[in-house]
């Protein structure tokens, strides 16, 4: 099985197969599987429409009996296990990933869960903060380990520069992010986002990281100082050297909200 962490699969194939299980309340949990493909993705339909705790039972008898059942058979080609793919859900979205979490709980460690969301990947939106150890897919964006659409494609990141992402409790937009990523983008510099509390699990093989002084914790900053005395360079944005283009991230956000409206 391929390693799925926050740079994403390794190694990197073309494309993946996914596979439909009806797992949801009315299913009754047996599955016919009559071809299988060497990269396999299980999308693992659990049709939820509450979080009800009654109803968390049911989908982790679901994936035991998908362990059991589907796994066990076929742990060579399977790459990991789509627990949800869809839009937004109508449910807080800090409420809908630790449910989520609860289901993948009942997954073998080395099954990579997965959620897949059909609206661009708003980094601060879908911080690993409320996904800690479930991996995203999005159509589009600058985060995420699947690109989805008509296929599944896998995503890398292989960056030497790394942004580090104001803690959740800060606010999920800041017109300073906006600008920074946009100025990386237009400037064609390949980065990787990090959320600030995995600043020190997710810096491995970079050569410099970018920071925003007044969104930056006292916490944060211990760790960008233990960064800086490993021989890494802070670029802190708005000094040294960055010098963004004329650019409004409000109209920004309402290009993109037209051209992937989310559902509420």
């Amino acid at each position: 099985m391929p390693i799925v962490d926050h740079r994403g699969f390794n190694p990197l194939y073309k494309t993946l197969h996914s596979i439909p299980l009806d797992t949801s309340l009315r299913s009754d949990l047996t599955w016919d599987i009559k071809n299988e493909d060497p990269h396999i993705i299980w999308e693992l339909d659990f049709a939820i429409q509450t979080l009800n705790p009654a109803h968390l039972a049911s989908y982790q008898l679901a994936v035991r009996s998908f362990i059991e059942r589907i796994w066990d058979k076929h742990q060579e080609s399977t790459l990991g296990v789509i627990l949800y793919k869809g839009e937004i859900p109508p449910f807080a979205l800090e409420d809908f990933a630790d449910y989520l979490h609860h289901i993948a709980a009942q997954l073998p460690d080395e099954v990579p869960p997965f959620a897949l969301f059909n609206c661009p990947g708003d980094p601060l939106k879908f911080s690993k903060e409320i996904f800690p150890h479930i991996h995203l897919g999005f159509p589009s964006g600058s985060i995420g380990a699947i690109q989805w659409g008509e296929r599944l494609i896998p995503r890398r990141y292989d960056a030497k520069i790394g942004v580090v992402l104001p803690l959740r409790e800060k606010g999920l937009q800041f017109d300073a992010v906006d600008q920074c990523l946009y100025f990386l983008d237009q400037k064609k510099i390949p980065y990787r986002l990090i959320a600030e509390p995995y600043l020190t699990e997710e810096w491995d093989d970079l050569d410099e990281i970018v920071i925003f002084s007044t969104l930056v914790s006292a916490w944060g900053l211990r760790m960008i100082q233990g960064f800086e005395a490993a021989g890494g360079r802070i670029r802190r944005f708005g000094v040294e050297g960055f010098e963004p283009p004329t650019f409004c991230s409000q109209s920004r956000r309402a290009s993109q909200a037209a051209l992937y409206p989310e559902k509420n």
